[in-house]
This record gives structure tokens, sequence and C-alpha cells, in this order.
């Protein structure tokens, strides 16, 4: 059964309201903007997740790095795409996901947090009936951690996690993330960490060079992609400068590597599994 007393309570009164830790800093956009545009500010400002609204900003869905790259070619969205001439003109309420779940200004963190769990983590808006005030990510409950816990990496991270081959082609790569929803995937041979890939990183690629309406076509491999240094981190490492380097790095994950090679994976929402 669930703890009664989350480690969490040890840093903030989880009987406040969620406005105390949920982000007010919003990058928003509306449903009648360009696939283009919503993709440029995306890139722009390094947000993986950016919320719809209308004109009294009201919320009305939300799109993702993994809506765009599913839209693109990787998933099942690519039929929208190709129905629609492969335009970057195209609509986002043509393909942003609608009725997100919404956590009432009003509720309580730990209240919140059953919510946020039950509809596995992420990030959920904040809103006062329909309008939106702010966000609440993994991010904004693992940053309230300032002290160490006497917990070390490799009693959190995830070993064995899904990898991809520096051979395979970006195509390939664009689709594994769509399938299995995965924010990043480390590059491997022979056990050694090579790189990392995100799916900003395919994004970024194929807006550099012009190409965002060509993903099916590409078999470009993705060690000309991928990140070569990624940020890493030892699995006998305090939980608590993981943290501090998640936050220093402004990463969601990090690669726990020994010796060159791949021992698994952190991310916030391992340790937030833990908080909790």
């Amino acid at each position: 059964m669930p703890s009664e007393n989350p480690i969490l309570n040890i840093f903030i009164d989880t009987r406040k309201p969620i406005t105390e830790i949920c982000s007010r800093k919003l990058v928003i956009s509306q449903e009648n903007e360009r696939l283009r545009d919503v993709l440029n500010l995306m890139l722009a400002k390094g947000f993986r997740k950016i919320p719809i609204v209308d004109k009294p900003r009201h919320l009305k869905g939300i799109v993702t790095s993994i809506d765009i790259l599913d839209l693109l070619g990787g998933g099942e969205k690519y039929k929208i795409f190709k129905k629609n001439k492969k335009s970057m003109d195209l609509r986002v309420e043509k393909f942003m996901t609608r009725h997100v779940r919404t956590i009432n200004f009003k509720t309580n963190i730990k209240k919140s947090i059953e919510i946020f769990k039950r509809e596995g983590f992420g990030l959920c808006p904040v809103a006062d009936s329909k309008k939106i005030l702010g966000v609440i990510s993994d991010q904004d409950f693992v940053k309230q951690v300032n002290k160490t816990l006497g917990i070390k990496v490799y009693e959190v991270m995830v070993e064995r996690p899904i990898i991809a081959k520096k051979g395979y082609s970006v195509y390939d790569t664009a689709k594994m993330m769509c399938r299995g929803g995965f924010r990043r995937l480390p590059v491997v041979e022979d056990d050694i960490l090579l790189g990392i890939m995100t799916p900003t990183d395919i994004l970024l690629y194929l807006h550099k060079n012009g190409i965002e309406d060509n993903l099916v076509l590409d078999r470009t491999r993705i060690e000309k992609v991928m990140n070569r240094e990624p940020v890493t981190i030892r699995e006998d490492t305090d939980l608590l400068s993981a943290i501090n380097v998640m936050k220093r790095e402004n990463v969601g994950g990090l690669p726990v590597v020994e010796d060159d090679e791949l021992a698994g994976i952190i991310t916030e929402r391992d340790i937030l599994e833990v908080l909790i």
C-alpha cells in the first residue's frame, strides 16, 4: 500500500495548494496557429509540451514533441499530415491532444500528487475552471528536494533501459520513440554509451535541414544526429547530487555510467516515484 507519509512531506507542506509549487512561467499557443509556428516555439523555448488555449486562455488541448514527431511520420498521426499534403501550415487543432486532465488551482499538493500519478506523470495544467494558470511537472516536485536522503542512484535507476544503436536510422528511432513514448534513448554499442537521442534532437535535425516533411524517407544514421556528450552520473552517487545535476543541466534524465558502460538510466519520474 502507498505510504501515508511520503518522503516529499519532508520538504513541502502537502496541505498547501498546488499553486505553491507549480510553474507560472507559461509558454502557450492557440489552436488556430500553424504547425511550423508551434514547432518553432517549442524549439526556441526548449519546451517538450505546450498547452493550447483559446483567446480567453481556456485550455483546449496540448501538443508535445512526441505529438509532432508522430505527426511528421513516427506514428499514426502521420495520416493527418499526409492527408493535408504534408503542409507545415497545418492548424494545431487538427493534431493536438484534446481532453487534457487539469488540476484545480485550489487543490492541495497531496491530492494533486494522487491525480498526477493517476494520469501517468509528465505534466498537468493547473487551472481556474477552464482558464490555465500554470503547469505542474515531475520537475516541480523533484526540485523541492534540498538535502540528502541517504539514497543512492543505483537504488532508483532503471537497469537495462531500452536503447538505440548508432546504425539505426532517424526514421526508425522516431518510430521507437512514438510507439514507446520515450523521452530519451541511450545510444549504445557493446555496452558502451556513445550518446543519447531525444525527440527534440530529431525535430531540431529535421528543422535545421528544412526536411520536416521528409522524415519517413530519412535513412540518416542517428550517430550523425545524437548528442555525443550527454551528461552522465555514477550509480553510487547520492540522489540529491543527481537531482542537482538535472537542475543545473536542465535535463529530465541522466544515463548512469560505470567505466563508460551503460549501467542504467535515472529520470525525474523515477525519483518522483520514490518521493511519493
